[in-house]
């Protein structure tokens, strides 16, 4: 556990110093509090990739599956109203005639029903069943509807008018332990066309099965489908037509469902957790990965960007990483850099380069050699995306690192002068955070190359696209007083990404953003620059976040290879879930929740195990091996005996609780084996 910055003066030391550590520590990018302190518990996360599941949540609050993978006919989808436009009887006619074909046509008298009810209803059916025609008729002075099916050839001409009149099909992604681009460049290749052409609402985990939305300009769906036929990792399905392609961003949240494996910690507290995280959620930090991989964190280029001082985001972009062997991956770049460093001879640099010419060290270089002093142009070479990554690595550094003073002062409670939206405006998760809006900004840009890999290595977590995007205040925000202060949890209340068109809390928080920029010798007016592919307006987010739909369930298993969430593609094939071993060596926790977007699970997780997500990686890495009996850690230091004894190990009983230190949190009677009101 990281220490409390209670107490500390804020300062930013650190981005005048290059991490080596491929690890980043939480600490450097201001993470070191908790919502509710006390004891936590160590656990193997992602063991196998089948241990974390990330389904998206789309626009319509619908969490995706993959359930389908044969009916590949078209499927509107349509927003009229069927509400009230017929009868639950007269819906079941039309149900019954189409599943049995008997009768051939059903007929209602419509006359009471003004033209755009009758307009309505035509419009309804058509959506609602791809093999029905409805008319309507004058007989004896009433207005009667005909409803019947539709065969042959009839119906053939009507689905092909349908699906060249729409642009875009629609179906669902599900891939194992392979990335959201890796999976469409498979399809794209044997489709052969552009997979630019493929549009999702944002990229999943890697090291996970996940299922996603996507949409590309109008395919066959059985072709396809047929594109995958002989992949091990990737299947598709679920195929619809639509007139909208999704988006960056089009996506309400993700679903999740993780197993963590060889849990070793006090049930009572480890269940008192779970509480606090379902009852008050975890702080809404940027996790490590939002920092980058590589040696030099991308918020310490962002700083230099935001200042204007080009040379020095150069400089450390080109950075060399510490030498460990001739034989390294990337050895050549290695000896540009470090030839770069020692000599700044853009020519001399260049020329170490012998196989990894399509890098952003290697294009930057080439620029540099090429122009000279023309600095802000070698940095266009950079996509637009990394770019903007950079500096708002820097504004989520801010704010990381304000929300632990905030957490460390006041705890998780309002006071006086915070920020929170108005009544009556949107609450949509796309609105709140960093809208993903990339369009006003990437006009400047528009002449950028585009689809080189992200310079600071692979930013996929938790089930999210982690390109930072345009930033606008969508949403009008309202102070904290002593008036209305009791209407407001910690939930609601919302700190400011830095930007140079923001409001600050109206107390002693506004002075510790302040504190901050005059450490990095900013003002709030360097994140509008006259370069305005560096812009940064600000945005708002949610302090603390609560998953919403919170499950959970412990299991026992004796075997470490046992799948212990059943899969997308599991339950197509109707496989049953693992079956419980009663007194199994080793302990699972398995757990449910749903997240808007711009919210983690590691962070969620980080809370409830009060584990940074170095210790997690450390046990990951020791518990990628199979293993023979459940790991020990140092949060497991009071286990006594030999190897057999802690295999044998199990958590006590837990009974009735409550932590004192955990607010809100309430009473936890279970019985042993029996999980709390939050079971699956």
């Amino acid at each position: 556990m990281e220490g409390s910055a209670k107490g500390k003066k804020l300062s930013t030391p650190a981005l005048d110093k290059v991490d080596s550590h491929q690890q980043r520590k939480e600490i450097d990018v201001g993470i070191s509090e908790y919502v509710c302190k006390g004891p936590g518990f160590s656990a193997i996360l992602k063991q196998r990739y089948s241990d974390f599941q990330v389904h998206e949540i789309d626009m319509d609050g619908t969490i995706v599956h993959l359930t389908d993978r044969n009916d590949v006919k078209y499927v509107e989808r349509h927003e009229t109203e069927e509400v009230n436009i017929f009868t639950a009887e007269q819906w079941e006619k039309i149900e019954v005639m189409i599943k049995t074909g008997d009768p051939k046509m059903v007929e209602f008298d419509i006359t009471d029903k003004s033209k755009e009810v009758r307009q309505n209803i035509h419009k309804t059916l058509r959506a609602k069943y791809e093999d029905v025609k409805s008319n309507s008729v004058h007989v004896d002075g009433k207005t009667i509807m005909k409803i019947f099916k539709m065969e042959g050839e009839e119906q053939t001409r009507r689905n092909d008018q349908r699906r060249l009149s729409k642009v875009y099909t629609q179906f669902v992604l599900y891939k194992e332990n392979t990335s959201t681009m890796e999976a469409i460049n498979t399809i794209a290749r044997v489709l052969k066309i552009k997979s630019s052409f493929f549009m999702t609402a944002g990229t999943k985990d890697k090291r996970a099965m996940t299922s996603q939305l996507v949409t590309v300009n109008y395919r066959d769906p059985a072709k396809i489908l047929n594109s995958v036929q002989n992949s091990t990792k990737i299947a598709v399905g679920n195929f619809c037509f639509t007139n909208k392609p999704l988006q960056l961003g089009n996506l309400k949240g993700n679903r999740f469902e993780i197993a963590l494996r060889n849990v070793i910690g006090n049930q009572q507290q480890i269940v008192a957790n779970l509480e606090s995280l379902k009852q008050i959620g975890f702080i809404n930090y940027y996790g490590s990965h939002c920092f980058g991989t590589r040696h030099v964190p991308t918020h310490h280029i962002g700083k230099q960007l935001v200042l204007g001082q080009w040379q020095k985001a150069i400089d450390l972009i080109l950075e060399p990483p510490e030498v460990r062997s001739k034989f390294q991956r990337d050895y050549d770049l290695t000896m540009a850099r470090i030839e770069y460093r020692s000599s700044k001879d853009a020519h001399k640099a260049f020329s170490k380069i012998k196989r990894n010419l399509q890098t952003i060290e290697a294009k930057l270089l080439l620029n540099l050699k090429k122009h000279g002093k023309d600095l802000v142009g070698a940095l266009n070479t950079i996509p637009f995306s990394t770019r903007y990554d950079y500096i708002q690595a820097y504004q989520r550094f801010v704010w990381n690192t304000v929300v632990s003073k905030r957490i460390s002062k006041f705890g998780p409670m309002p006071i006086v002068g915070d920020l929170v939206f108005a009544p009556g405006t949107s609450s949509d998760c796309d609105v709140y955070a960093e809208r993903e809006n990339i369009e006003s900004i990437a006009e400047e840009a528009e002449n950028d190359q585009v689809g080189d890999d992200d310079a600071n290595g692979d930013k996929e977590e938790d089930g999210e696209n982690s390109n930072a995007k345009a930033q606008r205040n969508y949403r009008q925000v309202i102070f904290i007083d002593e008036n209305n202060i009791k209407d407001y949890t910690i939930n609601e209340i919302i700190l400011p990404l830095p930007g140079f068109d923001i409001t600050y809390p109206a107390n002693e928080v506004a002075g510790w953003y302040r504190e901050l920029f005059e450490a990095d010798g900013l003002t709030e007016m360097d994140f509008k620059q006259s370069t305005k592919t560096y812009n940064l307006g600000g945005a708002y987010r949610l302090l603390v976040t609560k998953p919403s739909d919170v499950k959970w369930k412990f299991l026992r298993y004796d075997d470490p290879t046992l799948r212990l969430i059943p899969s997308d593609w599991d339950r197509i094939h109707t496989q049953p879930p693992p079956a419980a071993v009663i007194d199994g060596i080793y302990l699972g926790l398995v757990l449910q929740f749903s997240l808007p977007a711009s919210s983690y699970a590691t962070m969620a997780l980080r809370e409830i195990m009060k584990m940074s997500a170095g210790s997690q990686k450390s046990l990951n890495d020791a518990g990628s091996a199979k293993q023979t009996s459940p790991a020990v850690t140092a949060a497991d230091d009071t286990t006594t005996g030999d190897a057999n004894e802690r295999m044998k190990r199990k958590l006590e009983p837990a009974v009735s609780v409550e932590s004192c230190e955990c607010p809100k949190t309430k009473k936890i009677k279970l019985e042993p084996g029996v999980t709390s009101d939050g079971k699956l």
